[in-house]
């Protein structure tokens, strides 16, 4: 039953949103290390700005939301974005749950959030599944967690098995 209703609920683009300091699915990953939803406003940045954060990893495509913000209060802004491209048509919303993100963008990724200096924030549009599968590889990778200890942090922010391109990648990592 709670499948059907996650698959309605993705369909129909609803998703639990939590609201931390106005940012949605605020999330302290490590010491200097955050995770989100798009932020959409100036004091949204500002807050994350005075948290320490000094980058930004943006996974969505700015047609899903812009990080001016960032860049207007004084943070470095690396676009990296993978699928799927949400806010198109229902033909491709639904085409680009397919898509698997390219691993060497992934690998990148891993990199910047490795070499960061300062206060590093990593957000696509809802801070759900592309970012939870970054943070989720992170989670292997730097703190040494199981897959199944990552993935379980994964669902209780909210990823979603169903977008089938990101679940692959994570069944193949």
């Amino acid at each position: 039953m709670y499948r059907w209703l996650t698959t309605i609920l993705i369909f129909f683009g609803c998703s639990p949103t939590v609201y931390n300091h106005g940012v949605p699915n605020l999330v302290k990953v490590d010491s200097g290390l955050w995770r989100s939803g798009q932020p959409t406003t100036i004091e949204q940045w500002q807050t994350l700005k005075n948290l320490g954060i000094t980058q930004v990893i943006k996974l969505n495509f700015e047609s899903e939301g812009s990080d001016e913000g960032a860049v207007t209060v004084g943070m470095s802004v690396t676009t990296m974005s993978i699928q799927p491209e949400g806010d198109q048509d229902a033909w491709d919303n639904i085409k680009n749950t397919f898509v698997e993100p390219d691993p060497t963008i992934l690998g990148d990724i891993e990199v910047q959030i490795e070499t960061r200096e300062g206060g590093i924030l990593v957000h696509c549009t809802h801070g759900q599944d592309r970012t939870g599968l970054v943070i989720g590889r992170y989670r292997v990778l730097h703190d040494n967690w199981t897959k199944d200890a990552a993935y379980t942090e994964m669902l209780a922010n909210n990823f979603h098995p169903l977008l089938h391109g990101l679940h692959e990648s994570w069944e193949k990592f």
